[in-house]
């Protein structure tokens, strides 16, 4: 990352971490070329927004960068992709190649997705002509969410609705959800 610029990483409670970037061009580079991953571990990025959690609680949702192969030509735009990549969950940016339509073999596409998500292989999308189109998808990363709770990197051990073996549930509950970044500016954002 530094190529892009100088970077301070600053170490929170709970496995993580904070990213601190000298310019925008640098952490917006970070975030459109990720998925990134460090030994052997996936980092869930996010631009930090005032009054965000750091707390690892609150993985109920988490941003994946998906790619989706077979989209029809004539829904090869920015709110046509945005359409298509919604059937996964919430479309936050696209890489550089797809926003400039320099790859067409697959779009490659961040998703806010839940953990309760289903991580289809494919699915249908209806095009213009009312035509039925199957939609292949790849993830960069495929998490297994922990089933009690649908939140992801967690166990039972950290799980606030497990039931202890006396019979009583654990005190405390989830934070707020991660919050999407949408930064019209940048261009890839929706």
């Amino acid at each position: 990352w530094r190529k892009w610029g100088g970077v301070n990483v600053i170490t929170g409670d709970n496995e993580t971490f904070l990213f601190k970037f000298d310019n925008s061009v640098a952490r917006d580079l970070v975030l459109i070329n990720g998925p990134w991953e460090v030994w052997g571990a996936y980092l869930v990025l996010r631009c930090w927004e005032e009054g965000m959690s750091l707390s690892k609680d609150s993985f109920s949702s988490i941003p994946i960068w998906v790619k989706l192969a077979n989209v029809p030509s004539e829904l090869w735009t920015k709110s046509g992709l945005s359409y298509v990549a919604s059937a996964l969950g919430v479309p936050l940016c696209m890489d550089a190649a797809t926003t400039t339509g320099n790859r067409l073999s697959f779009a490659r596409v961040c998703i806010e997705m839940k953990a309760s998500s289903n991580f289809l292989t494919s699915y249908k999308v209806r095009r213009r002509n009312k035509t039925l189109v199957d939609v292949m998808v790849q993830y960069a990363w495929k998490p297994s969410p922990y089933s009690v709770c649908k939140v992801f990197d967690h166990s039972s051990k950290q799980c606030h609705f497990v039931v202890r073996q006396d019979g009583t549930a654990k005190q405390g509950g989830r934070r707020g959800a991660w919050f999407a970044c949408h930064r019209s500016r940048c261009g890839f954002c929706w």
